[in-house]
């Protein structure tokens, strides 16, 4: 017997080899040939399949794993014969149509698709793929699809071993299970979904599936240097924000910037009304050129009623008069100051000078684009009954003018994401009314006078206008704090945490806030009520008893916050554990836990009915609501997300939740991309931000999860509950839309953390036709209901972003 090696290919991190068995016994019709490989003292994976492309029974393919320096040694038996070949990896060529065309001529056909060999035997047979990549800090995670057809009771077992046949040690999650889904071909498939966390740096590996039912085939898939890197790339692809690639956003701003032909057209447009604007700029020791490109850029406006306010504390020196005189306008004026006041005395002092309606501020080493006041001044006279108090628009840093990089897209007022860190920030603008009516900032504030000014102006009830266009150009260099450079002015950051304790308290919220790890970043950590009022936490659930028992018990043994009751909403259970859970929960907590057995009350799954007949039953003067696939991450999130409902205008409270693997799942929600509700930042690992630090810090968003919501009982029962229209899909969404049309705001706090082990329990819609129907009568009656995001945007994202990125991409 002897096997000739004809040819190879590789795909997918797989080699296929073409090999023509000789002089063996004839083979029947349903025997194949046993094929084995090892890589030195190592056994590898290897499957065999006939080539039906080569009208010759000799003809086979057999797949081995691919890492581009080994070489196999293969035994083929047939019957009681066999024989041995070796297989080099080094000779296998990617298969590219040039490649395709001469070798099917040189060949005469016996390379057509080899590599696609495993498409025509599926039947019974574990097919592993490695979907996604994230890398991350603690090693890289796999998304894992094992798919087969036929039976359903399939046992998969996962190993994986490395380029030298070594075994590796990985963390396995199991994410879901899809039964009997309907395929392209028109029959069923079954799929199991895993996620894989790999040490760092493991980048040729093979993943070997074996069933321990015995009732499907094993599989293989591999990773080699190069599929690694085409994964890593793609994944870095879908997860790119906006300040991911600075010559991409230098590229969008040059074409989406004011052009001469706008200008000229801004110049020659006529208001109504012209609002002066008066912008104050602070100087000490001014850069020459640095100021002077700020005074070409405040000339070069498009709009012509302003006042450039130069408070000039260092006028020995003579630079900034010089710089005014040089340019010769007129509406340009030196406020010269004997003795330096220091940054708010100095701003305050141009801020008595300024005769303008509004009053703007700019750093002395920074620029405008020239039609910045020209957008402000259309905002302003857009409605006269309700001019906007304080506006700001988006900008960008740089180090050299043109080069400009980092853009800061902004969203409308997000007034938790601001008690965070100033995300106002530039460029500040505020009607001479407001600062007359709150006054100005005091010498403690330092540093910080612009979050000062921000804050109390919210405090005020003012009205904010945010401009979405990059107006502003913020200039990095040492003695900047942009970029968060805290090595510029220490002293601002406790002034910041000053001002806000401050504003916390002028609006009667018994709150301290603290400096944070990151710079020129706090955490609110509001005050509760004595005595501490009762949460009711209501958990529809069905069956899983060893999941409910895991979401209950961390509730009772890992929350620091004990004023609490749990009621499961029992819905149509039958397993006899389930029942036996209840009475043991029961009989170890006692009054704190019961259940609520509904299972009479309604036919069929109703997610939004369990959550009202819950609610109805609930003692307690704040809901959470919970899904049962989760467990308590941070023993605090109790605590936490109430803290967040002292405040009388936040309305719903969402907490940061996990996947298994550690990932997150959900970080507030946004409505609109790809015509759908989408979670943004999904997939990170815990350390990484985000864009604009979204993904770690509290913020506003349009909806927070149902997976995890608390809500006070009386605005849940004021906005009528859950709407069971939405019988499972999206009725979390309607009921945060419907809290913030009474003016409430929707709260995210990634300070509350919780593992969510989502589709465990129910599976996704997609995997199941009757559900996918549902779920799409729902997306309708929410996009009929809810029109708006879905033609503007969201208001908590920003219209130059990518409408259907759910990671801030440009």
């Amino acid at each position: 017997m002897r096997v000739r090696n004809r040819m190879m290919a590789r795909s997918d991190g797989r080699l296929y080899c073409h090999i023509d068995i000789e002089a063996a016994p004839v083979l029947e019709d349903d025997v194949w040939p046993v094929v084995s490989a090892r890589l030195g003292m190592a056994e590898i994976p290897a499957e065999v399949y006939p080539a039906e492309h080569v009208r010759d029974a000799r003809a086979w393919v057999l797949v081995l794993p691919y890492f581009e320096k080994s070489v196999f040694d293969v035994r083929v038996s047939v019957g009681g014969a066999y024989a041995d070949m070796r297989v080099s990896c080094a000779r296998a060529r990617f298969e590219s149509p040039a490649r395709h065309l001469i070798q099917r001529a040189r060949h005469k056909g016996r390379y057509l698709g080899i590599e696609r060999i495993q498409a025509s035997w599926v039947k019974d047979r574990l097919r592993p793929s490695l979907d996604r990549l994230m890398v991350g800090q603690r090693g890289d995670v796999w998304r894992v699809c094992i798919a087969w057809d036929g039976a359903e009771d399939v046992r998969p077992r996962l190993s994986i071993i490395d380029a030298q046949g070594a075994p590796i040690a990985f963390e396995q999650y199991e994410f879901e299970r899809q039964i009997g889904v309907e395929s392209a071909c028109g029959g069923h498939l079954n799929r199991y979904f895993y996620s894989l966390r790999l040490p760092c740096a493991c980048r040729e590996f093979t993943l070997s599936v074996k069933d321990e039912a015995g009732l499907a085939a094993p599989g293989f898939c591999s990773c080699d240097e190069s599929f690694w890197r085409f994964r890593e790339h793609e994944s870095w692809e879908h997860m790119r924000d906006a300040r991911a690639d600075d010559r991409r956003y230098a590229a969008w701003f040059e074409e989406h910037r004011a052009h001469r032909g706008d200008l000229e057209v801004q110049r020659a447009h006529r208001f109504d009304r012209e609002p002066l604007f008066s912008i104050v700029v602070p100087c000490f020791q001014s850069n020459r050129q640095f100021l002077s490109e700020l005074i070409d850029s405040v000339v070069s406006q498009s709009y012509r009623a302003w006042e450039l306010v130069l408070v000039d504390s260092s006028p020995a020196d003579g630079v900034v008069a010089a710089n005014a005189m040089a340019v010769g306008d007129e509406r340009i004026r030196v406020v010269p100051i004997a003795e330096n006041a220091g940054i708010v005395g100095n701003t305050n002092l141009g801020i008595d000078a300024a005769r303008g309606d509004y009053i703007a501020f700019l750093d002395h080493d920074d620029l405008l684009e020239p039609d910045a006041l020209f957008w402000y001044a259309l905002e302003v006279v857009r409605d006269p009954a309700c001019s906007p108090e304080v506006l700001y628009c988006d900008e960008d840093l740089f180090e050299v003018a043109g080069v400009w990089r980092q853009p800061i897209f902004k969203t409308r007022l997000n007034v938790d994401l601001l008690y965070s860190h100033n995300c106002v920030t530039h460029f500040l603008c505020v009607s001479r009314e407001l600062i007359d009516r709150i006054g100005m900032s005091p010498e403690d504030v330092a540093g910080a006078q612009d979050y000062d000014l921000t804050l109390r102006a919210l405090a005020a009830g003012a009205r904010f206008a945010h401009v979405p266009r990059v107006l502003y150009h913020w200039r990095e260099h040492a003695g900047s704090t942009s970029g968060d450079n805290v090595g510029s002015k220490p002293y601002a950051i406790e002034a910041g945490r000053l001002a806000l304790e401050r504003h916390m308290a002028s609006r009667g919220v018994c709150a301290r806030a603290e400096e944070a790890p990151q710079p020129f970043v706090y955490r609110v950590r509001y005050e509760l009520p004595e005595p501490a009022p009762l949460v009711s936490v209501i958990i529809p659930s069905r069956d899983h008893a060893d999941m409910l028992r895991e979401c209950v018990g961390s509730l009772f043994e890992r929350s620091t916050y004990r004023a609490f009751e749990v009621i499961v909403v029992e819905n149509h259970s039958v397993e006899p554990e389930t029942f036996e859970l209840y009475d043991e929960l029961a009989q170890v907590h006692g009054p704190a836990f019961r259940v609520l057995d509904v299972s009479d009350a309604l036919e069929g799954f109703n997610y939004s009915r369990l959550i009202n007949l819950g609610a109805a039953d609930a003692a307690g003067e704040y809901l959470l609501l919970l899904n049962n696939d989760t467990e308590v991450r941070s023993p605090d999130f109790m605590a936490e997300m109430l803290g967040y409902l002292q405040r009388p205008e936040v309305g719903v409270v969402g907490a940061k939740l996990y996947f298994r693997d550690g990932l997150t799942q959900h970080a507030g929600m946004l409505v609109g991309p790809h015509g759908t509700v989408c979670h943004p930042n999904q997939d990170f690992e815990s350390p990484r931000e985000g864009y604009l630090s979204r993904a770690v810090r509290p913020g506003n968003f349009s909806a927070v999860t149902g997976a995890c919501q608390m809500v006070r009982k009386g605005v849940f029962d004021e906005v009528g509950g859950y709407d069971e229209a939405f019988a499972v899909g999206f009725n979390d969404v309607d009921f945060c839309f419907r809290v913030r049309e009474t003016g409430r705001l929707v709260t995210f706090t990634s300070y509350a953390e919780l593992f969510h082990y989502e589709f465990v329990s129910r599976g996704r819609e997609v995997a199941d036709t009757v559900k996918l129907e549902r779920w799409k009568r729902e997306q309708a009656l929410f996009t009929t209901r809810w029109p708006e995001p879905f033609l503007e945007g969201d208001p908590y994202s920003n219209p130059n972003l990518d409408p259907d990125s759910v990671y801030y991409g440009l």
